[in-house]
């Protein structure tokens, strides 16, 4: 697996992944940003949350869970000193489905979390991860 980041001016930055797929990288204005893009750090905790995602979505679709929707809201704490690493990061999980079983979604979550994600992993060596959940049923939609 091979990145490239690739600078555009002031603190503008393209970062292209092996896939062939790119992203936006900018700093705020008091670096000479022009906020035209996600921080780097923003980038590790959305890492953190499409790695945890996918495993728990995976898992809860083996499982024959009726998913209709799932959003992950990740918070990270950050050291006052440089440099500024996250020290706590939370990730919630909030699962939309038909019928949804509570351990089911508590065991994908935790399976994701000791297991499978791999972004987890490493941070974990460094950061005081946790997680919880919520479900939502919903019985108006299709499931996917």
């Amino acid at each position: 697996m091979k990145a490239r980041i690739k600078w555009v001016e002031n603190a503008c930055l393209i970062g292209e992944a092996d896939s062939g797929h790119g992203v936006v990288i900018d700093g705020a204005s008091e670096i000479g940003g022009r906020n035209l893009g996600v921080r780097p750090m923003e980038m590790i905790l959305m890492g953190l949350g499409s790695c945890t995602a996918m495993d728990v979505l995976s898992i809860l679709k083996k499982k024959r869970q009726q998913i209709t929707d799932c959003v992950i809201e990740i918070e990270g704490k950050r050291s006052d000193c440089f440099p500024k690493v996250f020290t706590q990061i939370h990730i919630h999980f909030i699962i939309t489905g038909c019928n949804l079983k509570s351990t089911h979604v508590k065991q994908a979550v935790d399976l994701s979390a000791k297991k499978y994600c791999s972004v987890s992993a490493m941070l974990e060596q460094t950061v005081k991860i946790t997680h919880d959940y919520e479900i939502i049923e919903e019985n108006d939609k299709t499931a996917v």
